[in-house]
């Protein structure tokens, strides 16, 4: 939001690390649209509402940020602070498993609305791999199964069904990393998983001010 007299103020978790505000702060806000990040300053920190020259992981902190009009039309939902190395990807593996979605059955292409810390976004399975094939305790309707066809990756996933899939973000790229809960949903379907790799794109793009 923008604050008369102070300019762009951003406000979140400090999901890890530590910052020291000041002319000297130089940060990575990001990423956009395009996957780029924008680098700028933070100027000064607020804590509850208290001035701080200092922000540590664990806080809920607000930063104003030293933007230009260009850069402060960029901003939205969802984007991160980063001190050092922004990345952004499209793609990602995750190990997932199936809660809930009787009578629905999740394949190759299957999109679904997913939910990764700050993001929001939706996203679409480029590729399955079971991880199970007899689900404990669960009958064999719930399992993971594969048609006959499954040379041609035709395999279908239930309720409690758990298995490797890679995910592809449908409108924009977004800074996740490995280890990073996920969960996703889609009309009766819920499901939870954890992030297990991300391609390696190297430095993403820098927009200076």
């Amino acid at each position: 939001f923008n604050v008369p007299g102070v300019g762009a103020v951003v406000s979140g978790f400090v999901n890890a690390g530590q910052l020291q505000v000041g002319s000297n702060c130089h940060v990575y806000v990001g990423p956009t649209d395009d996957g780029s990040f924008m680098k700028t300053v933070a100027k000064s920190a607020h804590i509850a509402r208290i001035n701080t020259a200092h922000v540590t992981a664990g806080q809920s902190a607000c930063l104003a940020l030293a933007l230009n009009k260009d850069m402060k039309r960029r901003l939205r939902r969802g984007m991160v602070v980063l001190e050092e190395s922004p990345t952004s990807t499209r793609q990602f593996d995750a190990e997932i498993c199936v809660l809930k979605g009787e009578g629905t059955t999740i394949r190759r292409s299957y999109q679904a609305y997913v939910h990764i810390l700050n993001v929001r976004q939706s996203a679409f399975a480029k590729s399955i791999e079971i991880v199970n094939h007899n689900a404990a305790g669960l009958p064999p309707s719930h399992a993971a199964t594969a048609d006959a066809d499954e040379e041609a990756g035709s395999i279908v996933l239930r309720p409690g069904s758990r298995a490797k899939v890679k995910f592809e973000f449908s409108q924009r790229p977004e800074y996740i990393r490995p280890g990073m809960r996920m969960l996703f949903r889609d009309g009766r379907v819920r499901g939870v998983g954890i992030i297990t790799a991300v391609p390696d794109s190297g430095p993403a793009p820098i927009i200076v001010k």
